[in-house]
């Protein structure tokens, strides 16, 4: 079978592969930064997994001493025969306090653990994408190769022009990686904002709860409920600001342009102060504090939202450099086709047949008349 026939035979496949390597093209670069990125998440759980474990040890250690002033009679009725009952007190609520603030630590480093677990799996799930359409694209490139290999016989120093463009799509292919790469940083960098935009905005809504606590306080209407409204929603935002924050950390690991948000302290309501203290001067001091970190939280709420629209902008200027690299990339590959091609017809194509008359009036002489 001749070369014409042999790429008449393979043309119409030739097309399909060319169409199906267009649809997958990026997912070797996509999946090594999407590697890269899990791995990221990965190692950031395990960090907390060990602080998990540390402040679970703690708060084990201030539950028992805290449980050991609360519910020790003995003890209790011992200082009071020695005249130190004040100093029990005192012990006492210190206890309770720091037992308090642990559980407060351990419950925002769950969260956090809770949120990276959610990440991890969204990611696995997304590589198993990107490796079925990389071992789709190896699968095609394989054949497209051997189909090459079939038709193009003759070594390749004998053209020159096909090594030369073959070449120049390599750079291209290179910059189209580089630049895939990038803008899949660039995107996952604007999902982690828009990620920790909604954590945010839930800070913000629970520290607006704790103001509406802090005024049924002032007026009288809460007591001991109001408090505990105060503590829950307290709570609440330090650990939606903590994600925030890893939030953050994340896109700016991704992409060196994010900055990182003002500083947002969360005041923490102390429950033994409030039940000791418990006086209009105090509540509404203790409203300015929230109002403060409020204020606060408000600040990098607006300052998050700048980001984000920066880093869809950035995203935005790199689809643009990605389209062009994707142009040229497909100039050069179409020209390195047509190179081949031509080079097929050629090596292909017979020389003329030899023959002595065409030899002799191609050297201007004529056979002697017998």
């Amino acid at each position: 079978m001749s070369i014409y026939e042999n790429i008449a035979a393979t043309r119409d496949r030739h097309s399909q592969i060319l169409s199906s390597l267009a649809a997958v093209d990026r997912a070797p670069a996509a999946l090594k930064s999407h590697d890269a990125y899990l791995s990221d998440l990965r190692d950031e759980l395990n960090q907390t997994n060990r602080n998990l474990k540390a402040i679970q040890k703690h708060t084990q250690a201030e539950r028992e001493k805290h449980a050991s002033y609360r519910d020790s009679t003995v003890r209790r009725l011992m200082y009071r025969a020695t005249g130190k009952r004040a100093d029990f007190e005192e012990r006492a609520d210190k206890e309770m306090r720091e037992y308090y603030s642990a559980v407060e630590r351990e419950n925002e480093t769950q969260a956090r653990n809770e949120m990276l677990e959610t990440q991890i799996g969204e990611a696995v799930s997304r590589k198993r994408e990107l490796q079925r359409a990389c071992n789709e694209r190896a699968a095609l490139s394989d054949e497209l190769e051997a189909m090459y290999r079939s038709l193009f016989e003759g070594p390749t120093e004998e053209f020159p022009e096909e090594d030369a463009q073959e070449q120049v799509t390599k750079t291209a292919q290179r910059r189209y990686g580089e630049l895939s790469e990038r803008l899949d940083n660039i995107n996952r960098a604007a999902q982690c904002l828009a990620k920790a935009q909604l954590a945010i905005k839930q800070a913000m809504l629970s520290l607006f709860e704790a103001v509406r606590h802090c005024e049924r306080d002032i007026w009288g209407f809460g007591g001991l409920l109001a408090d505990m409204g105060q503590q829950n929603c307290l709570s609440q935002a330090q650990q939606k600001v903590s994600q925030t924050q890893m939030l953050v950390n994340q896109a700016m690991r991704l992409d060196r342009h994010v900055q990182p948000l003002p500083a947002m302290n969360i005041v923490q309501h102390d429950m033994i102060s409030g039940l000791i203290f418990d006086n209009a001067f105090y509540n509404i001091n203790f409203l300015k504090r929230v109002q403060q970190s409020f204020n606060e939280v408000k600040l990098a709420e607006h300052a998050l939202g700048v980001q984000l629209r920066r880093t869809k902008s950035r995203a935005a200027d790199m689809q643009e450099d990605v389209g062009e690299a994707t142009v040229t990339l497909d100039s050069a590959q179409k020209e390195l086709r047509r190179i081949r091609e031509q080079a097929f017809m050629q090596a292909a194509e017979p020389p003329p047949p030899y023959s002595e008359k065409t030899s002799e009036v191609e050297s201007g002489l004529e056979a002697p008349r017998m």
